[in-house]
Order: structure tokens, then sequence, then C-alpha cells
């Protein structure tokens, strides 16, 4: 789990790279707007959290299939193809769990763990607590409610921007966007991030 944790770090770290260069262009005195790295600093700051869960899942089923950890519910309600449990069975080179492991990749590549039901759903998979985010919530200090809240916002956000170009559908303008608030949304899914790979 230590590595999928030093792959966000880096992530968020390039993410905030973004309002560096944003800052620096602005302070030149560009003629044209460069909003679009805020945007982008949004974007990539959620890819980050939701490769952070990605990670978290893949290594806590196999961690699960190598009985290194206590199977959950979920785990065991989980369908596999016949073709990947005898690929699983046969296994010699490369080893029964890396052939494991390799399905669990193509079966999480369909899912994205943006949205806190999503989330929590997925966590499932390797936590058996059924309060999830009253635990999260417990080592930020907040309510539950409020970062599930934030959490579907920022996840609302980084859609307007990647789907409908952060434009007003009515007036056709784009959303406006500052480094306060892309600073917030950073800090709230590396914090959230951390808390999450601490409990899992």
């Amino acid at each position: 789990m230590r590595n999928a944790v030093v792959i966000f770090d880096n992530s968020i770290r390039e993410s905030r790279n973004q309002a560096a260069i944003f800052q620096h262009l602005k302070g030149q005195g560009i003629p044209f707007n460069v909003d679009d790295l805020l945007r982008g600093q949004i974007v990539t700051s959620m890819a980050a959290f939701d490769k952070l869960m990605h990670d978290l899942i893949r290594i806590g089923m196999v961690q699960i299939f190598s009985d290194q950890r206590a199977p959950t519910p979920k785990y065991l309600a989980e369908a596999i193809d016949m073709e990947t449990h005898e690929a699983i069975k046969s296994a010699t080179l490369p080893p029964p769990a890396i052939v494991f492991e390799q399905a669990i990749i193509r079966k999480l590549s369909r899912l994205s763990f943006q949205d806190p039901v999503k989330v929590a759903d997925g966590l499932s998979l390797i936590w058996n607590e059924k309060q999830k985010w009253e635990k999260i919530g417990g080592i930020l200090g907040q309510p539950a409610k409020n970062l599930q809240t934030e959490l579907k916002l920022i996840a609302q956000r980084r859609n307007a921007i990647v789907h409908e170009s952060d434009m007003d559908p009515i007036t056709g303008a784009k959303l406006v966007v500052d480094e306060h608030d892309t600073h917030r949304i950073t800090s709230f899914l590396e914090t959230c991030g951390k808390a999450i790979h601490s409990l899992v």
C-alpha cells in the first residue's frame, strides 16, 4: 500500500505545479487567459485521487487472494468469469496472484472512484466497515456528510471541465475558477486520500 501513496503524493505534487505555472505566467503580464491551468489542476487532482482508490483496492484484493488480509463479504460475492478462473487455477508462470491481479486491473478499469457512494462501494471489496465516511471524517475532524458533499461537488466540477469545457450551459461563458478554489480542492483530495490510506 505504501507504493500507492508514494505515487499519489507525486501526482498531487505535479498537479500543484500547474498552479505554480499559472502564477508565473500571470506575473509576466501575458495578453491571454491561462485559467485552464487551474482547471487542469482540478482534473489532475481528481485523477490522482481516483488512481489512489484503484491502487488501494487492487492491492487489498491481491492481499486477500494471497491470504494476507481477511476477505470482506463484498470480495467473497464478487464474480469472475470462468476463463479467468481457469487461468488462475492453471497458472504457474506468472503465478496465480499475478494472473488474479491482472484480472482485477481489467475489472477496475471500467470503474471510477470519484463519487462518495462509489468510493465507499469500491472500498467494501477490501474494508469491511459499514460507516466508512464516518471513520474518514473522524480522522479529518469533519462530519461524514460534509466530506461526501465536498467530494461530490469536486467530481461535478471535474466533469463540467472535462465534458462541458467548464461552460455555463445557458450563457456559454466559462465558469469562474481561481487559485483559492483549486488550492482548496487539491488539499481536500490529498487529505481525504491519505485518511483513506491510513484506514485500509
